[in-house]
């Protein structure tokens, strides 16, 4: 599949507080085309992604979309349609999540992983599981099969086996080069994992600038009912950052942060700076702002812009909302995204927005 350069200007929606070029989250064009029932976004993480890693990530997001689709066109339910996505994205170790994951501190992988739908607002997560495959399932049998809402460590282990899931041995969720740079880390005496893992010298292809802030994969999805009304779903999942404390948890499965689905205002999945989307309570600002009137992407804009402006934070945001509308921005230098306008891994330059590259489905 061949890559194109296309040209992306955008202005800035109601409300936004203006910004150096450099801080002004960009905009994807997501326009429906072809489906009036159905809405889908899939990301695969925003951060420095390396020029190698382009293809693969355009490749990735193309996969998980199709798959997405193919599970709405046999007449899937919006869970099935998102995690029929995020299993391609877990497989694949392109991604930081399932096996592409990083090592925290102790050498171990630990995955975390959410799914909402906004009807009822029914939610599932789990947080740090180790040598599983799929923690999206496991955050959604947690929706389905118990009365909670969140599941952490052995205990959330436990069940996983319980309802089927099988643990893998720890290597199969592990690059071998990512097992050398965290021998390298040790070695050295486990200096600051930010300085380290973003050395050329010591960072693996998928860890790059700013390590601590890079990417998951996530998926929103809206199914138009019978009566006419959007149903919203969204579902994110990450193997965490590298080097990592052990027991650190980011947005990813917190409902309101890396993730949230609310049928009264809009679905939205996160990626980028774990800790800040989590203290900005990205995803459910975004929700209540849509449903205090608020366009969707200017909603998904003023979040990257406050981020920023707060924290000096950079993120990926995708969002539908209950009009069907939709949204996807980012801030960080690139973000892989799939949605009804093709397949694209998204370039910041200095002087702003203006180099998009696209790749057809």
């Amino acid at each position: 599949m061949n890559i194109e350069n296309l040209a992306s200007a955008h202005g800035q929606p109601d409300g936004f507080t203006a910004e150096p070029a450099e801080n002004v989250p960009c905009r994807f064009i997501c326009a429906p085309q072809g489906e009036e029932n159905f809405r889908l976004l899939v990301h695969g993480g925003a951060w420095d992604i390396p020029a190698v890693l382009h293809q693969p990530h355009a490749d990735g997001v193309a996969k998980a979309y199709q798959a997405a689709m193919k599970a709405f066109r046999e007449g899937a339910d919006g869970f099935a349609v998102v995690l029929a996505a995020l299993e391609i994205l877990e497989k694949d170790p392109t991604f930081d999540a399932g096996r592409g994951s990083f090592l925290n501190e102790c050498g171990e992988v630990e995955l975390d992983a959410a799914i909402m739908e906004g009807a009822g607002l029914k939610a599932g997560a789990v947080a740090g599981i180790r040598n599983f495959l799929h923690p999206s399932k496991i955050a959604h049998d947690i929706l389905s099969k118990t009365n909670h809402a969140f599941l952490v460590g052995e205990g959330a282990e436990r069940f996983a086996e319980r309802c089927g899931h099988k643990r893998l041995p720890p290597d199969e969720l592990v690059d071998p080069r990512e097992r050398e740079v965290f021998a390298a880390w040790i070695k050295a005496g486990k200096p600051d994992a930010k300085v380290f893992f973003s050395s050329p010298a010591n960072a693996s292809l998928r860890s790059g600038a700013e390590p601590e802030k890079r990417g998951t994969v996530g998926v929103t999805v809206a199914l138009k009912s019978a009566a006419g009304q959007w149903n919203l779903f969204a579902g994110t999942s990450t193997g965490g950052t590298p080097g990592k404390m052990q027991g650190r948890v980011g947005d990813v499965p917190v409902i309101g942060a890396g993730v949230y689905a609310d049928d009264e205002g809009a679905a939205v999945s996160c990626t980028g700076w774990g800790e800040g989307l989590l203290r900005i309570a990205a995803g459910q600002r975004i929700s209540a702002a849509v449903r205090g009137g608020t366009n969707l992407q200017a909603a998904v804009e003023m979040t990257l812009a406050d981020l920023y402006r707060r924290m000096k934070g950079h993120a990926g945001i995708i969002a539908v909302d209950r009009h069907g509308n939709m949204a996807a921005s980012y801030s960080t230098p690139f973000m892989a995204f799939a949605g009804p306008a093709g397949v694209v891994t998204h370039l910041r330059q200095p002087a702003g927005c203006d180099t998009l590259r696209r790749q057809d489905r």
